[in-house]
Formats: C-alpha cells, sequence, structure tokens
C-alpha cells in the first residue's frame, strides 16, 4: 500500500487474469450441465446507492490491509510462516466473523425488488453490451500491461524466490479447479463468517436451547478451503523451506493495530459480500461490477490510510 514494491500486485493481476479463461470456459460448460458460475451481485446497504456495501465494505478492508500488512487469506499464510502480527490479525479477523452475523440485519436496510422479468447486468460486458470474449481478452491485455510496466517502471522491491508471476498462474489453477469440482469461486472471508454463525448456532443451542432441527446450518466450504491454504503454506514452508524469505521482517505492527485491522478487514470483507480473493481474483476475472467497484475501493482506503499514517 505504500506503492514501493509492486509485488503482490504482480501476484494479484496474474491471478486475477489467469482466472479469466477458465472462468468463460467454465461458464459455457454451465450451459451443459457441467457447472454452475455466476458472477458476483451487488451488495447493497440501502444507504445511497446500489453499491454502497461495496464502497463502504471495500473501504474497510483497505484500512484492515492497511494496518495489518495482510488480507483475509494471506493472515492464514503468515501464521503458517510464523509471522507475529499475523496472529494479531488472525484474533481481529475471527471477531469480525462473530460479530457480522450478529449486527448485518441492522445495517442493511428493505432494498426495492428488481423489477418483475428483469434480468440484472452484473458484468462490464452485459452492461456495455461487449462481446463477453472480447471483454476478457481486453481484461487480459490490460492486466498484462500493467504487469509488465510494474516489471520496468516500479521499484525492485526485495529479490523473491518464487516469481510472481508464478504464484499468479498457481492462484489461477486453484480457481479453474474450484469452479470445475464446486461451481464455486474462491474466497477466504466468508470462512471468518461461517466460524460466526457456527458460533451462534452452538451458542443458542446451549444457552437457549433452541432445537438444532430449528436452525440452519451454515457451510463449512469457506473453512475447508482456508483449511487447505494453511496446508498448502505449511507444506511448502517445510518442503522448500528455501521459498519463505529469512530477510523479509515481520512488520511492525502493534497488538490493538493488528486486532482492530483483522477485525475492520473482515467485517468490511463481509458488508461488500467479499475480500481481495472473492472479489479481486474470483469477481474480477468474471468482471463482475461489483468487484470493480469492492477491488477499486480496497485499494483507495488501503492507500489513503497509508498516506496518512
Amino acid at each position: 500500500m505504500r506503492l514501493e514494491d509492486f509485488h503482490m500486485l504482480k501476484v494479484f493481476l496474474s491471478a486475477s487474469a489467469s482466472s479469466a479463461r477458465p472462468s468463460l470456459v467454465i461458464a459455457a460448460l454451465e450451459t451443459k450441465g457441467f457447472a454452475r458460475c455466476e458472477p458476483r451481485s451487488a451488495s447493497p446497504l440501502g444507504w445511497f446507492g446500489d453499491y454502497d456495501g461495496n464502497i463502504v465494505g471495500g473501504l474497510m478492508v483497505g484500512f484492515g490491509m492497511a494496518l495489518t500488512g495482510a488480507c483475509p487469506g494471506t493472515v492464514l499464510v503468515q501464521l503458517t510462516t510464523g509471522v507475529r502480527s499475523g496472529w494479531f490479525a488472525m484474533i481481529g479477523a475471527v471477531l469480525g466473523g462473530l460479530s457480522y452475523p450478529r449486527v448485518s440485519s441492522y445495517l442493511r436496510r428493505p432494498c426495492p425488488p428488481p423489477a418483475a422479468g428483469a434480468k440484472p447486468k452484473l458484468t462490464v460486458h452485459s452492461k456495455l453490451g461487449i462481446d463477453t470474449n472480447t471483454a476478457v481478452l481486453i481484461y487480459e491485455a490490460t492486466c498484462l500491461i500493467v504487469i509488465l510496466s510494474a516489471m520496468v517502471l516500479g521499484p525492485r522491491g526485495v529479490a523473491m524466490p518464487l516469481h510472481p508471476l508464478s504464484g499468479g498462474l498457481l492462484i489461477g489453477a486453484a480457481q479453474a479447479a474450484s469452479l470445475l469440482l464446486t461451481g464455486k469461486p474462491v474466497g477466504v472471508s466468508t470462512a471468518y463468517e461461517e466460524i460466526g454463525q457456527s458460533f451462534w448456532l452452538l451458542w443458542n443451542f446451549v444457552f437457549r436451547r433452541t432445537p438444532a432441527e430449528k436452525t440452519s446450518r451454515p457451510s463449512a466450504r469457506a473453512i475447508v478451503f482456508g483449511g487447505g491454504v494453511v496446508a498448502g503454506a505449511w507444506a511448502l514452508v517445510h518442503s522448500l523451506p528455501n521459498t519463505v524469505l529469512p530477510a523479509v521482517a515481520s512488520p511492525h505492527i502493534s497488538g490493538f493495530q493488528g486486532i482492530l485491522g483483522g477485525f475492520v478487514m473482515v467485517f468490511g470483507a463481509r458488508l461488500a459480500g467479499g475480500c481481495t480473493s472473492g472479489h479481486g481474483i474470483s469477481g474480477m476475472a468474471m468482471l463482475s461490477l461489483s468487484s470493480i467497484v469492492t477491488v477499486a475501493s480496497m485499494f483507495a482506503g488501503g492507500i489513503g490510510l497509508t498516506m496518512i499514517l
């Protein structure tokens, strides 16, 4: 967020761009019944517009990233690789996941239903009337231009054992696998909400004696995916320890700052309906309007707060 090292930007854009083509192919398979892949819809709060939840939530995610030096997904990797601040961010993230299910209904105002028979235009190409293949090609070319510009014109930064494009392509492969095997795009922040939902389900069962059959059981798909992230990071660290840079010191983040940042980041991600993985990689790859608004808000919030701190 300090614009001093564009390594993560290269990873992010290469992951999103490499996910766009598989997302297009799998969306085509949907018509034949093989998978179901829907663009991300808006997350309205009913405050000031259709995308107000994406804007407010995206800003909060950016604030949290500036405070913690991580996103909801990389917090899990920080824990695995021994980054001390990751524990503080994780505590705040779990608290955010616990809080959101309890207060979300109070934050969202009723929104008017869409007109009968009207199909919402959720993507850039549907909004502009552009052919899907053409729109994906333009997006991939734009990402490539930004990546090359960052490599040529950007600061050198710290040398990494793994090239950012390699990491991005691996993340894109994970996106394709998730879409093909589960019909769902990747996303991590949902896992924290699932933890919160499971906690309150257990709380109501134990202390309020609410029968389990009268409450809907939350999904655990995102929690399982998060566990896979942890397992993958652990396997990499222990099998190829040279891929972890000892020269990169843990960010100097206080406990309060880490917990606050983790809370704001996850709470905002749930308001927006996704985080850097759900919107930034999956949603952007499908050219979802809500994801573009959310990611722009993330960067605006993160860069803005970093300049103030």
